[in-house]
């Protein structure tokens, strides 16, 4: 399904003078490579170990080696080939439905001298600053493996993991992800040189990476996935586009259960194929692992050293003979219940890495294949240069949030859509939040949410630059869906993030995507912020009239939390000076506001207020009208648990009663006739 443009391999051949070269400069090579040694490794920290879930993870290794080795059992009996190269792709057996009796099968799915990987991504300002992934550990799966000894992996920073083949897509993939500069390919330069590279082919995935996540000695935190579902090879079935498959609801298991490993994978390069059904406009592409909750799903665009055009239509859309900014060949979500896939874009479009033809060989490939991995190497650089700051690792719920807070617009209008995703990832917005949130200028914090709780943050907004507000978290896993195109949620704990300003009662809502099939790719209405987002778990709010004033930021959940709580993460950038101090805890009296009965609703005279209100003593009450003046302050005696309140002065309308203690606070509408 994930066929990768090959667009010049540009391998250098191996000629007798080049060999008599490399003789006699081999002793020198490691000289001439400006990397400094990888530093040492740390084990698993106890917070992290504390997070993880060992048990589950050593089972679920074992749980799926089996199915492995069964399917190859089968594909031998079948006389079925285990791996093989099909027009320049690597096919290998990755599975066997027992269902249907089939043999499942994946496929695989740089920098130029313009606009680089680098350089679309922004992470030239990291590097120049000494962020270069030193004491990362990162996993490639592929189609292959790389050549150890090239010398964009000097110091022994690329490990095969198997014995496999070498593979040209996998040495590009992974020479994306963190070669380093050499004589002759200075202008191969990946993104996290410093770290160390660990690679397996594809076929036993799953397996390899819950084993490789529960490792606490040599912990993975991201890993790189560059292939999917071959369609053409295992003929559909149409269904599984978008679809939450049983493939996919594993890759959401083992992030659910390894909370601190993010998976990123490519979104495929699927459209425009004629052989795969797609929906209006290029749509509903993408499966597996590219339609999981919990993975970051990655785009393709043109390199770019000019971000002026990279939104309106033209983005998506050839105009004036200029072609988009998008991919043509990067596969279009959304999943079958709209959630906002792919998440993020970079470079894929003529990249040039690593070859395997030599030590010092090159080649240019295009594909989502090739973008996936510039995110693997942002990822990489984020989680280094955190630990550096906070003295530990981020969740990967924290990575996510980060990404789609800081990604850059893209597309036809503001906000998500299923071309980019988020938009187009920035490697340096992203360090500078991290930065702030060091200085207490912006609010990046890992919180966790206990079932039937709200939290509540109030702050201070001067009105100068965007504010923005970004929760993210690590999902259990859905449901598997069989059927095509059933648009049901498959999100488990539904947290759901507001912005109000309390000085007018204005309330801020998260992006989401229009549940509509129809819409285009260059329509300015795909996504929308005015009402609640109930698919994704990542919610932004972008408040595009907010003023200078009084915010509260609300967290809290519909229905109850699978596991008693859900751990989160919560950033604010924007607001200007100082942000307040929090606990991050939600408090008792949030809670019992949360779950107060008010009745009558409408009423003609008095108001009942049930619960748990000994708690709330002394707490005080307003009641405002719909525009926000308050109309009437509110004396209560909460020695009991119900109270009662006489509004049969107000006027016929609508009005908001307000209760507050401390820092917490809840506001209830009701009617007055």
């Amino acid at each position: 399904m994930y066929y990768d443009l090959i667009l010049n391999k540009m391998k250098n051949k191996i000629t007798k003078l080049f060999l008599a070269l490399l003789a006699l400069s081999f002793g020198n090579a490691h000289a001439q490579v400006q990397n400094r040694p990888v530093d040492e490794i740390q084990p698993m920290s106890d917070k992290i170990r504390k997070a993880t879930n060992f048990e589950f993870l050593e089972q679920f290794a074992k749980e799926k080696e089996a199915e492995y080795q069964k399917a190859v059992k089968v594909a031998t009996e079948l006389n079925m080939p285990i791996r093989k190269i099909e027009d320049g792709r690597v096919v290998m057996l990755m599975g066997y439905d027992e269902e249907s009796k089939q043999l499942l099968y994946g496929t695989t799915h740089n920098n130029s001298t313009t606009g680089s990987s680098l350089q679309t991504a922004n992470a030239k300002p990291l590097h120049t600053d000494g962020i270069r992934g030193a004491g990362m550990n990162v996993g490639v799966w592929d189609g292959g493996i790389a050549v150890a000894s090239h010398l964009a992996f000097s110091s022994g920073r690329y490990i095969a993991k198997q014995s496999t083949p070498v593979d040209d897509h996998a040495a590009h993939v992974a020479g994306t992800v963190g070669a380093g500069s050499f004589t002759g390919g200075a202008d191969v330069m990946g993104f996290a040189t410093q770290a160390r590279i660990y690679g397996w082919d594809y076929s036993n995935d799953i397996s390899e990476m819950t084993t490789a996540a529960n490792n606490t000695s040599d912990p993975i935190y991201v890993s790189n996935h560059s292939y999917g579902y071959d369609y053409v090879g295992n003929n559909g079935p149409v269904s599984i586009l978008g679809q939450y498959s049983a493939k996919t609801r594993e890759y959401d298991q083992l992030a659910y259960n390894a909370p601190y490993y993010t998976i990123v994978t490519s979104a495929g390069n699927s459209r425009g194929d004629g052989r795969i059904p797609q929906k209006t406009g290029g749509k509903d592409l993408l499966s597996w692992a590219a339609s999981a909750k919990n993975t970051i799903v990655v785009a393709a665009t043109n390199g770019t050293e000019n971000f002026t055009g990279i939104t309106g239509p033209s983005s998506v859309n050839t105009i004036g003979g200029v072609a988009p900014f998008i991919a043509g060949f990067s596969s279009y979500g959304p999943t079958d219940d709209f959630r906002i896939k792919p998440d993020i874009a970079a470079k894929g479009v003529n990249v040039k890495s690593v070859g395997i033809n030599g030590l010092t060989s090159t080649a240019v490939m295009s594909g989502t294949s090739m973008s996936s991995p510039a995110v693997t190497g942002v990822v990489t650089l984020w989680q280094g240069y955190y630990k550096q700051v906070n003295t530990d690792y981020m969740r990967s719920a924290s990575v996510r949030a980060l990404m789609a807070h800081t990604a850059r617009e893209a597309g036809p209008a503001a906000g998500p859509d299923f071309m980019f995703g988020w938009g187009l990832i920035d490697a340096d917005k992203g360090r500078q939040v991290i930065d702030q949130a060091k200085a207490e200028t912006a609010l990046f914090r890992e919180l966790e949410l206990p079932n039937g709780a709200t939290f509540e943050y109030e702050f201070s907004y001067d009105g100068v630059a965007p504010l923005v507000a970004t929760i993210a978290w690590t999902d259990p896993a859905g449901t598997v869906t069989t059927q095509t195109d059933l648009n049901i949620k498959k999100l488990v704990n539904d947290l759901d993030l507001r912005l109000i300003n309390t000085d007018t009662n204005v309330t801020y809502y998260p992006w989401s995507l229009v549940q509509q099939w129809a819409i285009v790719p260059s329509s300015t209405s795909i996504a929308v912020n005015t009402v609640d987002n109930a698919r994704d778990n990542i919610e932004k709010i972008e408040p595009q009239s907010a003023v200078a004033g009084n915010y509260k930021i609300v967290v809290n959940h519909k229905g109850a939390l699978q596991g008693g709580n859900q751990h989160y993460t919560l950033i604010i950038s924007g607001a200007g000076g100082t942000m307040p101090a929090t606990d991050g805890k939600a408090s008792a009296e949030n809670i019992i506001l949360q779950n107060l009965n008010i009745y009558p609703n409408p009423t003609d005279s008095y108001l009942n207020i049930n619960g748990d209100l000994e708690t709330l003593m002394n707490a005080s009450a307003q009641i405002f009208d719909i525009s926000g003046k308050k109309v009437q302050d509110v004396n209560l005696n909460f020695s009991s648990n119900n109270a009662t309140i006489d509004v049969s002065s107000l006027r016929t309308g609508t009005y908001i009663l307000t209760l507050s203690k401390g820092e917490a606070k809840k506001s209830y509408k009701f009617i007055k006739k």
